[in-house]
């Protein structure tokens, strides 16, 4: 696929055409009806690579381009025990010739720790645990550090989730991407854009990029996380810094855009439960409902809980009249092609017990 169909971010803002990017894409993610549901489409950004997909690539895309362009050959990544990112930035990276040491803190257990584990594993990523984020940052440093002193470099941090302005690029292009498929014909201008809401660069571009591109759209961004991982004053800091990053290059990411972009988030709450990746009976629901309609898989720490917030408004006429678009951020593959299942005794000992 053509450059400026990949990145149609480059063709508004040419200011930034110089940012490198590894290609991880293997085109635009398809657009489709959500089954025989009035007015909601999906958007399938589980399919942005071939082998392991989700939203996560169109971060890393740009996040692992940086990487190799700063000459650093460690990646250093964040996320609970079965962390899709962790497990992408591993497989991933290792394409790029790049080795990943990812820190995982505990979680509910759920049914795709196992792959994301194998896929990590598959990648030969090392992975540590530890209780707390305070004992994971300790130890990221102590490792860092010793990589500092045996290799000579810092290993290349990525915030959780790929959350930095960099990786916010990923997103702001995917806007675009929307605005040209909306162009084609593919799908009406959505009125409401329903996605999970978690380490915030997800929704952080998406809502810069709706702004920029001059689309209506508002974004329900259904959290995930515990309120404190997710806060509005870390949104509006996420969004301030992705303006200072970029409008050097480019005068329109400005002030008064990201004051349109933060205006333009609706946060619901009320579908997280007591705690990640924990489900709720509407989250059980809405994944059975999905998986019925679209044939997609679903996962209980993200898509589950925003599509219970779809749903919810979409039963109770909060959506009628109105064109809704689901933004499917699962990977579409528990395993890629090649990888096995890992057994407990192949990963770390504080990992044993989700196998």
């Amino acid at each position: 696929m053509a450059d400026s169909a990949l990145y149609p971010i480059f063709d508004a803002h040419p200011g930034l055409a110089a940012m490198p990017r590894a290609g991880l894409l293997q085109g635009q993610t398809p657009v489709e009806p959500l089954g025989d549901l009035p007015g909601v489409f999906l958007k399938r950004d589980d399919l942005t690579a071939a082998d392991y997909g989700g939203n996560k690539i169109r971060k890393l895309d740009f996040l692992l381009a940086d990487a190799r362009e700063r000459g650093r050959r460690e990646l250093v990544a964040f996320g609970y025990a079965g962390s899709n990112f962790v497990a992408a930035t591993a497989w991933h990276g290792h394409k790029l010739g790049l080795h990943t040491t990812g820190f995982l803190l505990p979680q509910v257990n759920a049914v795709y720790i196992a792959d994301n584990l194998s896929v990590s594993l598959a990648a030969g990523a090392t992975l540590r645990t530890a209780p707390s984020t305070t004992r994971i940052a300790i130890a990221a440093i102590a490792h860092s550090a010793s990589l500092l002193v045996t290799q000579g470099r810092w290993p290349y941090w990525i915030s959780p989730g790929g959350s930095s302005p960099i990786g916010v690029l990923g997103f702001i292009n995917a806007a675009y991407e929307l605005r040209d498929q909306v162009a084609a014909g593919l799908l009406p201008e959505p009125d409401r854009l329903y996605v999970a809401y978690s380490s915030m660069g997800t929704v952080a571009g998406l809502a810069l990029g709706l702004v920029l591109a001059g689309m209506k759209t508002r974004i329900a961004a259904v959290q995930v996380v515990d309120t404190a991982m997710a806060t509005p004053a870390k949104l509006a800091a996420l969004v301030e810094k992705t303006r200072r990053r970029f409008e050097p290059m480019d005068a329109a990411f400005s002030r008064a855009a990201c004051a349109r972009a933060l205006g333009r988030i609706d946060v619901r709450t009320e579908f997280f439960g007591k705690e990640y990746a924990r489900p709720t009976s509407a989250t059980k629901v809405a994944i059975d409902r999905f998986q019925a309609a679209s044939g997609a898989r679903a996962d209980t720490a993200y898509s589950g809980k925003a599509l219970a917030g779809l749903f919810h408004d979409l039963d109770s006429g909060a959506l009628a009249g109105q064109t809704a678009l689901f933004w499917h951020t699962f990977n579409a593959h528990g395993l890629p092609a090649g990888v096995t299942p890992v057994t407990a005794g192949d990963v770390p000992a504080g990992l044993r017990h989700y196998i």
